[in-house]
């Protein structure tokens, strides 16, 4: 799932390099904020009690903040189809936001937190 989650973050990464082809970076974005709201939708349905009780609640609070971002970056995604520039950007930027503060948490939790 995790393989999943970061495909989908670096298709909407990736997709202001694609604005020369017409509207092929509004599904890239379109289509990365799927995924990723696919497998908050997913990790919210089918939580893994074996891993306990605060570890799926603390999961179900992250797929809600995951689904707060992402749902908007689809979609202005989607209506940045209609060649309205400004959405497409608004929502690679909010992409742009969540996708940093996901780095720090990694780091955070990698080097200072002993995961």
């Amino acid at each position: 799932m995790a393989f999943v989650f970061i495909l989908g973050m670096a298709f909407m990464l990736v997709a202001p390099l694609l604005r020369r082809y017409g509207s092929a970076a509004s599904w890239v974005l379109a289509a990365g904020a799927f995924v990723v709201v696919a497998v908050a939708i997913v990790g919210l349905a089918h939580p893994d009690v074996r891993q306990g009780l605060a570890t799926v609640e603390a999961n179900r609070r992250f797929y809600l903040i995951v689904l707060a971002c992402e749902v908007p970056v689809l979609a202005l995604a989607l209506v940045s189809q209609r060649r309205f520039k400004g959405a497409f950007w608004a929502g690679w930027i909010i992409n742009v936001v969540f996708a940093l503060l996901l780095i720090v948490m990694v780091i955070w939790l990698a080097f200072f937190w002993h995961w």
